[in-house]
């Protein structure tokens, strides 16, 4: 299935772009999503899929927009 994601942050840093459409396996859900994408990036994220804040066990289906979301640093 094809899926639009979106990085932030550090993530676009690392990607080198903020978006991009991917290819995944059916039944992926939005952890394994990151895992397969960020495969030696041990953080955190919070997802958010077509615009609405989701658990990262959330199956993707076609079509879908997936943000990762890394924590915000600061003080």
């Amino acid at each position: 299935m094809r899926v639009t994601t979106r990085y932030f942050a550090t993530l676009r840093e690392r990607k080198g772009t903020p978006h991009e459409q991917v290819d995944l396996p059916d039944g992926t859900t939005a952890r394994a999503a990151f895992g397969l994408l960020f495969p030696d990036l041990l953080l955190t994220v919070a997802y958010a899929v077509n615009q609405a804040t989701v658990s990262g066990d959330t199956v993707l289906h076609e079509g879908d927009e997936i943000a990762f979301l890394p924590p915000l640093g600061g003080g």
